[in-house]
């Protein structure tokens, strides 16, 4: 190994090992460790160690971190066991001050309502941008990433916000811990949970035309196939040879050809079906300056305030969610309580 590979593969340890909360003494060979309880039952190793940082041989007590080695082993298997957290701060010279009214009706449908802003007032928001990583199974099997951005106060999902972000200027911090508010998180994970079905199937759009395709050939193959045998079993049937008892024998086979024809469809369907696993790889959490807009709306001779959030990097306002299904939305309707719904929340109000 030569020097500079070394050098790494020492600095990476290091920096692991401390991350973890263990305490660190070099010496001539390399450094000596004194380990947490947990990860020296993730090592299976004492408490105190000796890690060589050379080419000389293990021994008890002294281990290696060459590549190759087990103890890197389980200090990359650990590393990548966790999903990678990452904070940035975004910086913008110009924040949109004016024409909100205007950007609203673009963007939002209000039903049978009239409003009007009120007040605006500069803001900083949080958003996570989710790596996540996909696999549909069918009969074949499609792998791929997905980038969800979602705002961390609303919980709505922001369209376009993982392709526009990579022109934003941004400034990346290190994060020590998550910093969720109490309840923040489970909001998200709701939110993502209730919506990624949707926003995976506009990308596996292709894929799942190219399945029920199959599917469909298939199903017409073999309808033609047990048409073809019954056709031909009653064919059979006409020879004056048969006994009855044979005769009848046949006829119930006969009989059995609809509800097998079914049986095989069905085996079709299950080997067409998708199932998506998505897991995520990797997390980033966006802090940046905001406009909040209060947005005054009229509904039958009631006022309600709505907040609505300008995004510095779409150049939009966020979408509200929908307080019965957590989907988010730019058609909202409104029950007799004026919850904010979705249209088909609105049918019949999940908090009436």
């Amino acid at each position: 190994m030569n020097s500079e590979s070394n050098r790494e593969l020492e600095e990476f340890a290091c920096r692991f090992l401390e991350n973890q909360g263990a305490v660190l003494e070099r010496n001539e060979r390399g450094f000596e460790a004194l380990l947490p309880e947990n990860l020296s039952e993730v090592f299976g190793t004492s408490e105190h160690i000796n890690i060589n940082t050379g080419s000389d041989p293990e021994s008890e007590g002294v281990y290696s971190i060459n590549y190759g080695s087990s103890l890197l082993e389980k200090m990359v298997d650990a590393v990548c066991g966790d999903v990678p957290l990452l904070a940035c701060q975004l910086q913008f010279d110009y924040l949109k001050r004016e024409g909100f009214d205007s950007l609203i009706q673009e963007q939002f449908f209000f039903s049978k309502s009239v409003g009007k802003t009120e007040s605006r007032a500069k803001i900083n928001t949080a958003y996570i941008f989710l790596t996540c990583r996909f696999t549909a199974q069918s009969d074949e099997q499609k792998h791929g990433l997905l980038s969800l951005v979602f705002n961390l106060e609303t919980g709505a999902y922001i369209p376009h916000m993982a392709e526009l972000f990579s022109a934003a200027g941004k400034n990346f911090i290190p994060l020590q811990k998550p910093v969720w508010k109490d309840g923040q998180l489970e909001m998200v994970m709701k939110c993502i949970k209730e919506q990624s079905k949707g926003i995976l199937m506009d990308e596996l759009n292709s894929f799942h035309e190219t399945m029920t395709r199959r599917f469909r050939r298939d199903v017409a193959n073999l309808e033609e196939y047990y048409h073809a045998l019954e056709k031909e079993m009653e064919k059979n049937l006409e020879r004056h040879s048969l006994s009855e008892e044979l005769v009848k024998e046949r006829r119930e086979k006969i009989g059995l050809l609809p509800d097998e024809l079914e049986r095989k469809r069905d085996d079709l369907f299950k080997k067409y079906s998708i199932k998506v696993n998505v897991e995520p790889c990797a997390v980033m959490l966006i802090n940046t300056p905001a406009v909040i807009v209060l947005y005054n709306i009229f509904i039958r001779r009631t006022r309600k305030n709505v907040s609505l959030i300008y995004n510095p990097v779409t150049k939009a306002l966020d979408p509200l969610v929908c307080q019965g299904c957590g989907k988010s939305i730019t058609n909202i309707y409104f029950c007799n309580h004026l919850h904010l719904l979705c249209s088909m929340c609105s049918e019949k109000c999940p908090l009436c």
